[in-house]
């Protein structure tokens, strides 16, 4: 029997996230309700009442998957999607078709705990390859080559990064292709931040998705960050080789059948106002965290960066002088009723991850919270 990890940051905020007053552990744009959505498009959600509740396309919609390979480009067709329960559906299921025993499988770390876990739990020998904060927390491509093994069966990257909110360039990752390529090696990136790339140095371009640069590259994503849409449990597979979206639909046949055919619709309306929906949450994370760096300007002898955010809508924010940043975290939550996330549940001690996608209120209420909770902590 495979033995599964704990979870630890859904543990977490499972154990705290309904108690609090103050959210800012939430790593998903501020949600939409379809109110919302027609307000900002112009665009009224119709449903037609005579629709029969069946399971509907195994593979998703075909309305749906082709709104999802035109967000990817031109060459891309409903084809080389497969809709799924979510992109933590979408992230399982490609390990599940990809993964055997005794596969070597590379893993970015830090990043979201299902990523490594999950292969493990398959019966690959992971290995991580650390993001140094010495180096800016970039990949090192170097690193990355001394770690091929003959049986290296899959690299697995996350952009933006999360919990980092840091992105990889497209330049990196073609060198990145170009090693799995002659390696024959599958390259997973989790993109669930693609596209909020809203605070890019002036000399970074916004980075193409994994399935655009390398043929073996399969994309991962879903409607709850960036589209604001957590609740309809929509996600996908997007790759360019038709073989493994196959074996992964196989897989599904053993997990959810298929995804509901009314959150199937929803994500249709919320694709088709793509455009709508992304400017609102780009702009939304400029405003909120623009509050975040004004915050921590004003209190820099007490909180910093771990590194500067430039895509996605979490960070790390690092409280100065605390080293056991769980036990803090706990104390904020418990004591203040704010929630952060303590950074060793991503293997970064003294930090906390910070979401500042939610409603500005949570941060403007939140953050005086946390410097108070700071305050009294470092006077005991």
């Amino acid at each position: 029997m495979p033995h599964q990890e704990d979870f630890g940051v859904e543990q977490f905020m499972n154990e705290y996230e309904t108690g609090i007053a103050h959210n800012m552990a939430e790593t998903c744009c501020y949600s939409l309700s379809l109110n919302e959505v027609c307000k900002i498009s112009g665009e009224k959600f119709n449903i037609d009442l005579n629709t029969r509740l069946t399971y509907g396309a195994i593979e998703g919609s075909d309305v749906l998957r082709t709104l999802i390979a035109s967000s990817y480009g031109e060459e891309f067709t409903k084809e080389n999607v497969l809709v799924t329960n979510g992109a933590i559906a979408a992230n399982f299921l490609l390990y599940y078709a990809l993964v055997n025993p005794g596969d070597h499988v590379i893993s970015v770390a830090p990043t979201y705990s299902q990523l490594s876990s999950v292969p493990s739990m398959f019966g690959a020998d992971v290995e991580l390859i650390h993001l140094k904060e010495e180096e800016d927390f970039n990949i090192n491509v170097e690193s990355l080559k001394s770690m091929v093994k003959p049986n290296t069966k899959l690299l697995i990257l996350n952009n933006p990064n999360n919990p980092l909110g840091k992105l990889m360039s497209t330049e990196t990752l073609s060198e990145i292709s170009a090693l799995c390529n002659e390696n024959g090696i599958y390259l997973h990136c989790d993109e669930v931040y693609r596209p909020l790339f809203h605070s890019l140095p002036l000399d970074m371009s916004p980075a193409e998705s994994i399935c655009r640069v390398y043929e073996n590259g399969i994309s991962t994503g879903s409607m709850s960050k960036a589209y604001s849409a957590a609740g309809i449990r929509v996600g996908w597979i997007v790759s360019k080789n038709l073989d493994v979206l196959k074996t992964a639909l196989s897989r599904r046949d053993y997990n959810t059948i298929s995804v509901s055919k009314i959150d199937d619709m929803i994500a249709q309306y919320l694709l088709r106002n793509r455009e709508s929906v992304l400017k609102r949450n780009y702009l939304l994370c400029q405003k909120n965290l623009k509050v975040l760096n004004d915050f921590i300007k004003s209190n820099s002898d007490k909180f910093a960066f771990v590194t500067t955010p430039q895509a996605g809508c979490v960070c790390l924010v690092r409280p100065i002088g605390i080293n056991n940043t769980e036990k803090f975290a706990r104390y904020l939550a418990e004591e203040w009723k704010t929630l952060a996330l303590p950074g060793e549940l991503f293997g970064i001690p003294n930090a906390l991850r910070i979401g500042y996608g939610n409603s500005e209120e949570d941060l403007l209420t939140g953050l005086p919270i946390l410097k108070n909770a700071y305050d009294k902590w470092m006077s005991q």
